[in-house]
């Protein structure tokens, strides 16, 4: 029976293949190694999200492509879109237990009332985790909107952004998984 682990780095090669791309280019295109690809196709290896997203970007095909090996195998299964992107990033973080959300408002009510209160109130957006990251992101992306056209390589900097703050996370992950 083939791994999850090897079944994401089987979809990857197997694309890259079909496109007839060698490990080298993809991994050059990808700004990665060649030995990180193979580790990757070869299930010793587990891309994070951001690197499979590299990697489909590359390969021209959906990151429900290199997870799946099949669109149709997907979550969600529709044409990819805007709103699929909102889903699923939802659905990640309340899986994740990073968000939850409250709808029993209560006018007046402050952002320190709804965390002191015993019941759960108001038409709140509670993260449980990682706030000041998801915090910054949030204003970054905002800043961002309103002057992306001042930005030479709008794309890039995305990247760069998403890419900083999912690094802040992982190394808050690493940070709570160390023993004390």
């Amino acid at each position: 029976m083939v791994s999850y682990d090897e079944m994401i780095g089987k979809n990857i090669k197997e694309v890259r293949l079909s496109k007839a791309l060698s490990q080298e280019a993809l991994a050059k295109a990808c700004d990665f190694s060649n030995t990180t690809l193979s580790a990757y196709e070869n299930g010793r290896k587990i891309p994070n999200l951001v690197t499979i997203a590299k990697i489909a970007k590359q390969l021209n095909v959906s990151i429900e492509r290199l997870y799946y090996g099949d669109e149709n195998n997907a979550f969600i299964i529709s044409e990819p879109d805007e709103g699929k992107k909102i889903v699923n990033s939802i659905y990640y973080l309340w899986k994740a237990g990073v968000i939850s959300y409250y709808d029993n408002y209560i006018t007046g009510m402050t952002p320190d009332d709804y965390c002191q209160a015993k019941e759960p109130t108001g038409v709140y957006l509670h993260l449980s985790d990682y706030s000041s990251q998801i915090k910054r992101l949030i204003l970054s992306l905002n800043e961002f909107e309103a002057k992306k056209d001042t930005y030479p390589d709008q794309e890039k900097y995305l990247e760069f952004l998403l890419s900083s703050v999912a690094t802040e996370i992982n190394n808050e992950i690493d940070r709570r998984n160390l023993p004390f």
